[in-house]
C-alpha cells in the first residue's frame, strides 16, 4: 500500500491536466492555504509553456480551487476547469 501523504515538492512535479479539454495546464507552483483552518483552498498552476516558472508573472497563473481537483495520481493531477480561472 502506498503512502497517502505528499509533500509540496511531490505535487510540484506532477502535470496538471484539465479533464474537460484534455489539455495540460502546467505545473503546480504554489498552494493557497486558509490560515484559520489549515486547509488547502486552491492550487496555483503556471502554464506549461514556461520552463522556468520562477521567472514567470503571477498574472499568467491559473488558480484552481481545491474542490475542482478530481484526482492526484502518480504522475498527474486531474482537474475540472470549465471556465477561465485566474483568481480565487
Amino acid at each position: 500500500m502506498k503512502d497517502s501523504i505528499m509533500t509540496l515538492s511531490d505535487i510540484e512535479e506532477k502535470d496538471v491536466i484539465n479533464v474537460v479539454t484534455g489539455e495540460r495546464i502546467g505545473f503546480v507552483s504554489s498552494l493557497k492555504i486558509d490560515t484559520n483552518s489549515g486547509q488547502i483552498i486552491a492550487i496555483t498552476v503556471q502554464p506549461s509553456m514556461r520552463f522556468m516558472s520562477f521567472f514567470s508573472k503571477d498574472d499568467e497563473a491559473v488558480v484552481v480551487p481545491w474542490n475542482q481537483i478530481l484526482k492526484i495520481g502518480e504522475d498527474v493531477i486531474i482537474v475540472n476547469v470549465t471556465q477561465s480561472m485566474t483568481q480565487y
